[in-house]
């Protein structure tokens, strides 16, 4: 599996003031027991732990970010992986221009901690949402989308209410049939009334193509990129002829965002989960050979009750097993996991396979990034073999 490699070979980090996940940041203590864990080997963290080796997070990150640059879009990456806002600080240092978020509380968060532009790329079913959203754009611009005339009314009033404009974008259904009117006339009509009702300002166009993630080979990917993101685009032309400037024209995730950032006319891609990659986006996404395996779970073996069964302090509390992917060990073989209780895995130890004793840690590829870290409060984050800082996850448990 290329870019799996969890071994422990590199240069110890030390704990200086140039590590970027350290520095301190506007709010938020340094996380209980940072101090103590600074410099610890990797193989004395304490388990079940969400490890993130930093340097491929970084290369990962700055793959996306000079990919877009030199295609001459933005990078606004999705923060629904992480829920960081030093991970987004991270992330804006390396070319982003700011952050996408999933709900307004993860808005908040990262708004409270000096992220300057935010877009909630959902929409609101209720007044107090919109509110919310208005007292943000004091701080900051945090912008959202529209895909109905009730989306608009509400946030008018709110605007209004707080004397600010709130940005918006229409949402438009590039063919996942989720949310977003239409592309064509009906984009152009909401489009209008946004323009013409106080409290709001137009900025632009957003659609997501999360449907063309797994396509493949990457030339069928990108015809139908091109055909349903290319919809969005007419739009664009269709409501720029109507007189409206649009600024912004959004979308991407990590398994498009080298098709659908090529398309001419979008301006920002929303790609955020390679920076950490997974089974799913490896496996997939087919990406494996492309980005490294940043994002890993280790645990360590409590319990041998049969030759063949091994058991882990690591359950579906501590990583995901769903649709998206089951994980992996990747620091031996011949083990196999069978499945995950609230706080045990139990896994099948192959005939023949070396042998496992109580005590062993065992490393894992999470199925799907954004299912397990939310379950923690911190990554481990690591400079070769050695713990280089805790970082917080503020934002988990923000779904309002």
């Amino acid at each position: 599996m290329a870019g799996a490699s969890t071994g422990t070979a590199g240069a110890p980090a030390s704990a200086t003031a140039s590590e970027p996940f350290r520095e301190p940041f506007a709010g938020h203590p340094e996380p209980a027991g940072q101090a103590d864990l600074i410099g610890l080997p990797k193989d004395e963290i304490d388990t079940p732990a969400l490890l993130l080796d930093l340097d491929r997070f970084e290369r990962n990150a700055s793959k996306i970010s000079d990919f877009l640059r030199d295609q001459g879009v933005d990078w606004r990456p999705h923060s629904k992986a992480h829920k960081s806002p030093a991970i987004a600080r991270r992330q804006v240092e390396l070319g982003a221009i700011g952050i996408t978020c999933a709900k307004v509380s993860e808005a908040e968060v990262m708004v409270d901690h000096g992220i300057r532009s935010v877009l909630v790329a959902n929409e609101q079913g209720r007044r107090q949402k919109f509110d919310r959203l208005a007292a943000l754009n004091r701080r900051a611009e945090v912008i959202t989308c529209a895909d109905s005339p009730a989306h608009v009314g509400m946030a008018s009033a709110a605007g209004i209410a707080a004397g600010v404009e709130i940005p918006m974008l229409v949402d438009l259904n590039v063919g996942m049939e989720r949310t977003g009117v239409a592309p064509g006339e009906a984009a152009r009509d909401l489009a209008r009334l946004i323009d013409k009702t106080p409290g709001v300002r137009f900025m632009g166009l957003m659609g997501y193509e999360g449907h063309l993630l797994t396509v493949w080979p990457l030339e069928e990917k990108e015809r139908q990129a091109r055909e349903q993101m290319g919809a969005m685009i007419e739009s664009r032309r269709l409501i720029e002829r109507d007189g409206l400037e649009v600024k912004i024209v959004s979308g991407g995730g990590s398994g498009t965002y080298m098709v659908s950032g090529l398309i001419d006319g979008m301006t920002e891609i929303q790609a955020g989960g390679a920076c950490f990659m997974d089974r799913f986006y490896g496996e997939e996404c087919h990406m494996a050979d492309d980005f490294e395996y940043a994002l890993t779970v280790v645990a360590t073996v409590t319990s041998r009750p049969k030759p063949t069964r091994v058991i882990m302090d690591a359950g579906f509390k501590t990583m995901s097993d769903g649709e998206s992917g089951r994980p992996i060990v990747v620091n031996r073989g011949g083990l196999t996991l069978e499945y995950l209780s609230a706080e045990h895995g139990n896994l099948e130890l192959a005939e023949g396979a070396a042998p496992v004793a109580i005590g062993d840690r065992l490393e894992f590829l999470p199925g799907y990034s954004d299912t397990t870290t939310f379950l923690h409060n911190h990554f481990v984050g690591l400079r070769g073999n050695r713990v280089a800082a805790l970082i917080p996850l503020v934002g988990r448990g923000r779904l309002t």
